[in-house]
């Protein structure tokens, strides 16, 4: 009886470490370098970029990103680029790379852009927070993104990779975006008013009327341009 006890106890206390897949483990090592190299270069948390890859890729599985080089599901608003899917009824495809790097890069520029500003005002070790505001940004529909990417920050400990550590679950700023509706000549665009309520509840406006973004060199490919929508 008292062996049980200690198997289970035992078993339980490895659960967590029997958890994490090879394969998952795999893309953090093939990728962790220039995902802390775009940390220190650009400000967005290795963490946060490796959970994003993850997960919009499928751990560099989905068809999209064999095919595009396209871990992050950027679309090809403004793109000058190669394009891969979309089609002649007008339905955007996505940007397509000539090499994974290439997507990590235009990924951290991309966030780069006015739409993402109010995130930068977070500690790079708060990745429950930068979860949470890409989605309140727009990155994502999904309500249950930032729940998707903390899963996989705390799973695999990639918090440690921003000189970080676990959170709590309550330890989460808000990022709160106000939309107003301005209709532009192509009926489609709208500039945002964006508000950022961190955990002391100071409060940031923002206003952003142009969208400036810097230009994206490729590794491996002909001259593109980056965007900051990715709707």
């Amino acid at each position: 009886m008292v062996f049980c006890l200690i198997f289970v106890l035992f078993s339980a206390f490895m659960a967590p470490a029997q958890s994490k897949q090879q394969r998952y483990l795999d893309y953090i090592d093939r990728y962790k370098t220039v995902a802390l190299q775009h940390e220190r270069e650009y400000g967005v948390p290795a963490s946060i970029t490796l959970a994003q890859g993850i997960l919009e890729s499928s751990v560099g599985q989905s068809k999209m990103a064999q095919e595009a080089n396209n871990h992050f599901g950027i679309k090809a608003y403004h793109w000058s680029g190669e394009v891969y899917g979309g089609d002649s009824l007008g339905s955007v495809g996505y940007r397509k790379y000539g090499a994974p790097e290439d997507s990590f890069l235009d990924h951290a520029k991309f966030l780069k852009g006015p739409r993402y500003s109010v995130l930068y005002e977070l500690d790079v070790t708060d990745y429950r927070s930068w979860a949470q505001g890409l989605r309140d940004c727009g990155y994502a529909e999904d309500v249950n993104y930032p729940a998707k990417l903390i899963r996989i920050i705390e799973q695999y400990e990639l918090y440690a990779l921003d000189g970080g550590m676990r959170l709590d679950s309550k330890a989460t700023a808000t990022v709160e975006v106000i939309e107003e509706e301005t209709t532009t000549d192509s009926g489609r665009w709208h500039h945002r008013k964006r508000r950022n309520r961190t955990t002391d509840h100071q409060q940031v406006q923002q206003e952003q009327s142009q969208e400036n973004q810097q230009p994206f060199t490729p590794l491996r490919q002909g001259q593109v341009s980056s965007s900051a929508d990715n709707d």
